[in-house]
């Protein structure tokens, strides 16, 4: 009886981490390789993402190159995904993280957290994430440590 509990629990386990690994989460798109000059934009606030569903609408929302907008066409299914554009000016300390992709009555919410920092440089931000194309974007403050 109790192998068969042992095992009961080892397949509830296994089932469980499949579950975890087939369902969508936030994806950030690396821009380390891109050597882009990200200067502080005219307009945009960290708290007001740019949300793009064509790869088409990449170079109306960034300062991207062909190439960089190539690099994030091949992270991005658009088909099925929608990428996410924060681009500010701000503190060099200010921060943008990616939380959590809740799903809650058939809703799907992708939140983000803003954190400002505390010094008082002006600098140019851009983090580029994918979600999935029927995620609402949320971004709440976070907290300063």
């Amino acid at each position: 009886m109790r192998a068969l509990t042992v095992l009961g629990a080892l397949f509830a386990a296994a089932a469980a981490a499949a579950d975890e690994k087939d369902k969508p989460a936030i994806k950030e798109v690396s821009l380390a390789d891109l050597k882009l000059a990200v200067a502080p934009p005219d307009k945009g606030r960290a708290t007001e993402p740019a949300v793009v569903t064509a790869a088409r609408d990449l170079v109306k929302v960034t300062p991207f190159t062909p190439g960089a907008m190539k690099a994030v066409e091949k992270q991005a299914d658009f088909d099925k995904e929608k990428v996410v554009v924060f681009w500010w000016g701000g503190s060099g300390q200010d921060r943008v993280a990616a939380g959590e992709l809740k799903t809650a009555d058939g809703k799907t919410t992708a939140t983000f957290t803003y954190t400002p920092g505390l010094t008082r440089d002006l600098r140019g931000h851009l983090r580029v994430f994918v979600v999935p194309k029927d995620a609402e974007v949320k971004v709440e403050p976070g907290k300063r440590k």
